[in-house]
């Protein structure tokens, strides 16, 4: 066979333009003669670098083979190999090396470790921490396996050298992977499967260097940067039926390039492995059947420059002039077609872009396209962006699991249950697709979103279900009897849901593991008793029963925890856990992260995120080892991957068709363009000057295209200050004394109020404030003033205060917080006392409290009524009464309510006036008083608003009545509108309706003037 027709190593290369699966597949079949020879394949081993390429490789193999019966060769990943597969013979190697330790395990193990560490330094942390510094050891263990590193004397010496005295206690941990570590695999029979695949590999390098195997080995695809992968590799190669192909090889460098490769270099690793072999780069052959064209050529050759060691860059217009001798005066036009750069202001348009760039390859039929970036974020917002066209991409980097319906509603459930009293975390939990509770889901969803919205908003219920569960008897609501049965049905079933997670106590995280499934299978369940089909059945399902498993059976190393600790450590494990997509995602177009895209090919290839430090990535942070320290201990140098990540980008490049795309800034701050890119363009500019620029344009402008999808299409302009206009008819015959105030100063939003039927929610779990304590301030001041009689009890402050705690206890103030509102309070409460004191000693005396009253107009279109409730009203010996309103924020001035903006006291003292208040005999206004009760170092304060200067109670009422008048008159004409914010005095006043006015274009546009101020 041409493959192993020569004396020395079998070594080829494929171009980096081919089709490297195809090329492979295609020629293997003619080489073995597959056609006369059907089961020819089957005596074939092929290792790959990756288990992606190797599925690929399959699929390849069996496309070619059409509709007939693809006997494929056997395919193995390079790195995953196992002593009980071939090429091993089942049991020959039992005893090579102990089973590998799962990934799960090793974390929880590692996890013990690092608890007990930072125990011991005195600095305890949570289990949630520990499991994410022990995925950092976990990964210094395995650099360790894969660079063959054995001898850990190095590490003590290179903390001693590298850190100062002061963070020497890197030791301390360190010494978990010297000596603490391996005593532990040693004890659970088991080892890293790093380590595990190093030593399988060197056993298989030592026994086909003993005897060959009788069948054809090819590595291929695999640049030999994995010690133990490039000493099996260099045995394939010298085999009599080996083979080795290398993806890209770059044999026509020249040779001043090819002595300056280093650490950092796309050719570094394939260096490497030639100088093992012991051969020229002139013993790498053209694989038969991978012929490279011209065109393939150029591209690979000004790929390769711009890339080339930077100490030889010195020599680029030389090399420039060279090329276009050797492949003529058109070789950077010719070669840089088909490769383009789109640079774009900010990261969500270079997303926007790469959408635009993958949708338009569907036009095309039978057209692939893959997006290769290993910017997650940037993934992310292209798959966001593709869904605008009804699309769901293969993203290689898949979704966290706590991202999933299965993983977010197990850690929702966790939320829910360490806080049962939250309403964020309830409604939450409600809200998944995956709760049912034994109801249909959209019943449940209808019924508990509507218990959310009328009982559950604003301050937080309590601690418990038990109070959320007494909200259900609120006095707010408006719930059919059906409707209350299910929301107490399925609070049950969440009280014997929690059952299991509730309690301080410590457990063994397999025990609130099993509580915690079994919790998520009851919640799931919809009547039919198929909750554990939906959970763990759907996207994320089978990723979370692994977690779950995984804590029931292999985290007995971990110490026992409170219920907290394991919902913390449950969501670092769901965060880092990944779940590729599954169903409905398209058959042409894939995302993928440059190691995932080794070796696959499309007819399109999108390079994005070409930004410093995002790709090439930047050195990242070590818990444990600096560079320095890495060094001196064996460990590859931080450049290393810099040279994998610059193979991946030149491989990936040299496509026919590639667009490269980068943001000039993200999260608002400028970036740096890629190395790579920055010596692309320098290259291009040298050799074409100002056409380098025109040369690397796409033939469309897709960045124009990108701000044109959502572009309205003329300038932006401000939407008008709104003026509705509603029919007298459904316009409100009746309002509230405290509504007026709103009616004068915002029209527009007792239009949205009583027109258009809305109302403001306050925010879930809102904490207790200003609303809260006035509350509890009137309820105690209702609840004990009436009692006193005519002479303030001695134990007065007493009683308020009992009453004033309860209340603010209710409302949701905590413990912490009660002392300075009792503080308060108590200031508040001395002063009132003498205050009433002092009234009594005038003759003064209470006649009523927080009652109610109706007013009856006469408007042109019909009766219209006020409605009000008084907080205080006090009898003077005539007769007179005091309409006396408590605040415990700030009160209306004079001067507002004389303009006619704060009626509420004089429209009460008219209601009194009139009798309309059942409980309370009529009598004429003889003051208009707010009494303060903030509670500050006075403790309060008596504002009368009438007297003085100003006019009396009389005139006051008088004015407010006819000011109403007058307003229920303006509105009963249908041609005025209900403007929003009509009064330049309140125009920093926010309202609960102004986002529906949108009162934030119009306020601020050019020209805007505030409406009638009269």
């Amino acid at each position: 066979m041409r493959l192993f027709d020569t004396s020395g190593p079998s070594l080829f290369t494929i171009p980096p333009q081919a089709d490297f699966l195809r090329a492979i597949a295609s020629t293997l079949r003619e080489e073995f003669d597959v056609a006369a020879n059907p089961d020819a394949l089957t005596r074939l081993l092929i290792l790959t670098p990756t288990r992606r390429a190797a599925k690929a490789l399959g699929d390849v193999f069996a496309d070619l083979a059409g509709n007939g019966v693809a006997l494929l060769p056997l395919i193995r990943p390079i790195g995953d190999v196992d002593v009980d597969d071939p090429p091993f013979e089942p049991g020959e190697l039992a005893g090579l090396a102990a089973p590998a330790i799962s990934p799960e395990r090793r974390r929880y193990e590692l996890a013990r470790l690092i608890l007990a560490k930072e125990a011991a330094l005195g600095r305890p942390i949570g289990v949630g921490g520990a499991l994410s510094l022990a995925d950092a050891l976990a990964a210094l263990l395995d650099d360790l396996a894969t660079e063959d590193v054995s001898d850990l004397s190095a590490l003590q010496e290179a903390v001693t050298s590298y850190l100062p005295a002061d963070r020497r206690e890197a030791v301390e941990f360190l010494d978990i992977v010297q000596r603490i570590w391996p005593a532990r695999l040693d004890e659970l029979g088991l080892t890293d499967a790093a380590r595990r695949r190093s030593l399988v590999l060197h056993e298989l390098v030592a026994r086909w260097s003993r005897q060959a195997p009788d069948h054809p080995v090819l590595a291929v695809g695999s640049t030999g940067s994995i010690p133990a992968a490039r000493d099996l590799m260099s045995v394939i190669a010298s085999l009599p039926q080996g083979a080795v192909v290398l993806p890209g090889f770059d044999w026509d460098a020249d040779e001043t390039g090819w002595a300056s490769i280093a650490d950092d270099h796309p050719q570094w690793a394939m260096k490497t492995f030639l100088r093992d072999v012991g051969v020229e780069r002139s013993a790498v052959r053209a694989w038969p059947g991978a012929a490279e064209t011209a065109p393939a050529a150029r591209r690979r050759r000004i790929i390769a420059e711009a890339l080339r060691p930077a100490d030889t860059t010195d020599e680029w217009l030389s090399r420039i002039t060279t090329l276009e001798a050797q492949y003529g005066a058109d070789f950077f036009t010719a070669g840089l077609d088909g490769l383009s750069l789109i640079e774009t202001p900010d990261e969500i348009s270079e997303a926007r872009v790469c959408a635009l760039l993958l949708r338009e390859v569907l036009e095309h039929p039978d057209e692939t396209a893959i997006l290769v970036t290993p910017d997650r974020m940037l993934a992310r917002r292209v798959s966001a962006e593709m869904v605008r066209f009804g699309v769901r991409l293969d993203d290689s980097g898949g979704a966290a699991l706590a991202e999933t319906p299965a993983g977010a509603f197990l850690t929702r459930l966790l939320d829910a249950a360490t806080d049962c009293g939250s309403v964020i975390a309830l409604t939450a939990l409600w809200g998944s697709p995956l709760f049912r509770a034994g109801h249909r889901r959209g019943q449940a969803h209808t019924v508990l979103a509507k218990f959310e919205a009328e009982a559950l908003r604003g301050a937080r219920p309590g601690q418990d279900l038990a109070a959320i569960r007494a909200r259900l008897d609120g006095k707010h609501v408006k719930l059919f009897d059906d409707d209350r049965a299910m929301i107490n049905a399925i609070l049950d079933r969440l009280d014997t849901a929690f059952a299991g997670l509730l309690g301080e106590e410590r457990r063994p995280a397999a025990v609130w593991a099993r509580a915690h499934a079994e919790a998520a299978e009851a919640l799931a369940e919809d009547g039919t008793g198929r909750g554990a089909d939906a959970l763990w059945g759907g996207e994320g399902g089978e990723a979370a029963a692994g977690l779950v498993r995984s804590l029931l059976e292999e985290s007995e190393s971990l110490p026992e925890m409170r219920l907290v600790d394991y919902a913390a450590a449950f969501g670092e494990m769901c965060r880092s856990r990944r779940v590729a997509p599954r169903l409905g995602v398209h058959p042409r177009l894939q995302v993928l992260g440059p190691l995932e895209a080794r070796l696959i090919t499309a007819d399109r290839v999108v390079l994005a995120g070409l930004n410093e430090g995002v790709w090439p990535p930047g050195p990242g942070a070590d818990p444990w080892l600096s560079a320095g320290m890495r060094r001196s201990v064996g460990l590859g140098a931080p450049e290393r991957r810099y040279g994998l990540a610059a193979h991946d980008f030149a491989q990936l490049a040299a496509a026919p068709r590639v667009v490269m795309t980068r943001s000039e800034k993200s999260e608002g701050a400028p970036t740096v363009a890629s190395r790579w890119l920055w010596r692309l363009k320098t290259l291009a500019r040298g050799a074409l000057g100002d056409a380098a620029e025109t040369a690397l344009q796409p033939a469309r402008d897709y960045a124009a295209l990108a701000r044109a999808l959502d572009d309205p299409g003329r300038p932006p302009q401000s939407a008008p200050r709104p003026a509705p206009r509603p029919p007298v008819a459904v316009r409100p015959r009746k309002m509230s004394i405290t509504e007026i105030s709103t009616w004068v100063r915002d029209p527009y939003a007792i239009y949205a109020r009583h027109v258009l039927g809305l109302r403001r929610l306050d925010p879930a779990d809102m904490p207790p404030g200003p609303r809260e304590r006035g509350s509890a301030l009137h309820d105690a001041l209702e609840a004990v003033v009436p009692g006193w009689g005519e002479t303030v009890p001695d134990d007065a402050v007493a009683q308020l205060l009992a009453h004033a705690e309860t209340q603010l206890a209710a409302t949701g103030f905590g413990p912490e917080e009660m002392v300075l509102e009792r503080a308060r309070f108590e200031r508040a409460a001395r002063w009132l006392i003498a205050w009433e004191t002092g009234r009594r000693g005038r003759g003064i005396c209470l006649d009523k409290v927080e009652i109610s009253g109706a007013m009856s107009f006469d408007g042109p279109a019909g009766s219209w009524t006020l409605t009000g409730r008084s907080d205080r009203f006090d009898r003077h010996p005539d007769g007179r009464l005091d309409i006396i309103d408590y605040k415990t924020g700030r009160s209306a001035s004079p001067k507002s309510i004389v303009a006619g903006f704060d009626p509420q006291l004089p429209l009460t003292a008219a209601m009194a006036q009139a009798g309309v208040f059942p409980e309370l005999a009529a009598g004429d206004p003889a003051g208009l008083f707010y009494v303060s009760l903030s509670g500050n170092a006075g403790g309060g304060k008596e504002e009368r608003i009438d007297g003085g200067r100003q006019p009396d109670a009389a005139e006051f009422v008088r004015n407010a009545v006819a000011d109403l008048t007058r307003w229920i008159a303006r509105f009963d004409d249908e041609t005025m509108a209900y403007e929003s914010q009509i009064r330049v005095q309140y125009m920093n006043d926010y309202g609960d309706f102004d986002h529906l006015a949108r009162r934030g274009e119009w306020a601020s546009a050019a020209g805007e003037t505030s409406g009638e101020e009269t």
